[in-house]
Order: structure tokens, then sequence, then C-alpha cells
């Protein structure tokens, strides 16, 4: 349930980040995803981004195997600018020197059998529209614009680092529970190996007790007939 108030609290925050961005003459887009990457397959994702955009991606690995994944990013060239290989998570920030669709990749080829669930973020931001520069025509304005853009983008980061170790939080509880629940698992099944195993012994030791009164009920009668 806190954890639950937290995220809200973050895009609680989130929200007001942007909208403080749109007021202070900056435009930032953010999108924020969780989807599976089967076994075996790839997951890319796209968007169109204009030159001298600053663009940031951060991921994270919340679920599956040894939540790892393998990550990739293409210019508009389809020429490779960042790459992780088996990671639990990643951040890559980069600006764009090239207007064109710029292209993301999530792999888990390498894995046979487990699908992975991902968290992405990823944001844009497109600086200073060039009509409101226009209008900004007091320096010591423009200095205090300056000024409350980088308590924005401070206020950005750090809430960035709280989603973070939220998602890592989630990931940690995800795999000891997972772990746990292969524990139980193990030690249920042993313990039904011993049960059947204590069954099986009383059973043949029952048996033999039967067989080695029967053969004395059977000595006796012959010695009796004997007799």
């Amino acid at each position: 349930y806190f954890k639950r108030i937290n995220l809200r609290m973050v895009r609680l925050f989130q929200w007001l980040l942007v909208s403080s961005l749109i007021i202070t003459s900056h435009s930032v887009l953010e999108t924020a995803l969780s989807f599976h990457v089967p076994a075996r397959k790839e997951q890319c994702f796209y968007e169109d981004v204009k030159k001298g955009d600053e663009v940031e991606i951060d991921f994270q690995v919340i679920d599956g195997g040894d939540l790892d994944i393998d990550f990739s990013a293409y210019d508009a060239d389809l020429k490779r600018i960042a790459v992780n290989r088996r990671e639990q998570y990643g951040s890559h920030r980069f600006e764009v020197t090239k207007a064109g669709v710029y292209k993301v990749c999530f792999s888990n080829k390498f894995s046979k059998l487990t699908s992975k669930t991902v968290f992405m973020d990823v944001y844009v931001d497109n600086g200073v529209y060039e009509e409101d520069k226009a209008e900004v025509e007091d320096a010591s304005l423009q200095i205090g614009i300056g000024n409350l853009n980088k308590q924005v983008d401070n206020i950005k980061s750090q809430l960035f680092k709280i989603q973070v170790q939220l998602q890592l939080s989630k990931a940690q509880r995800n795999k000891d529970q997972k772990i746990q629940n292969n524990n139980k698992i193990r030690v249920d099944r042993w313990s039904m190996v011993q049960c059947a195993f204590m069954v099986t012994m009383a059973t043949v030791q029952v048996y033999l007790l039967k067989q080695l009164f029967k053969e004395d009920k059977q000595a006796k009668r012959v010695q009796a007939a004997k007799i």
C-alpha cells in the first residue's frame, strides 16, 4: 500500500513537472510503459524526433528469469548508438544530431524458455520554443527562467531516481518471491518422496513379518503332523 502511494506521488510530481516545463517554455514528452518480451523474441519501439532534441531512455527488467535483457538503440540511419548486453537495468542520454525515426530494441533471444517483463521510460526534451525566445526580452528574466529550468531539471532527475529505486525494489521483491516459491516446491517434493519411501518401507516390513509368522505356523503344523 505504501509503495502504491509512492508511485502515485511520483506520477503526480511528474505531471506537475511536465506542467512546469510547459510554463517555462519547454516541451518535454514522456512515455512510460511496461511490456513483455517472449523467449527467443525481440521487441522494438520507434520515436520520431527532431534535430537538437535531447532523448533519455531508462529501462528496468522487473520480472522473468535472471532479470536480464539485451538493449540496443539506433539513430535515423540505423547506426547503433547505445547497447547493453544481458543487463538488469540501463540509462542512456543523447542529443539528436539528425532528425528522423529512432529505434530502441529489447532482445530476449538468448533465453530459450523464460519471457521477460520490462519497464521503460523515454524522455524527449525539445528545448525552448523560438517564439517564446522572442517574447523574452529582458535579460534578468532570461536568467531567472534559466535558474528555474535548472531547478526543474533537478527535480526531474530526483523523481526519476525515486522511480528507478521503486522499480528496483519491486524487481528484487519479485526475485526473492520466486526463490522462496522454488524452495517451497523443492521442500514439498522432497517431503513427498520421503513420505512415499517411509510408507513403502513400512509396507515391506509388515509383509516380511507376516511371512515370518506364516512360516513359523507352517513349521509347527508339520512338526505336529509328524508326532
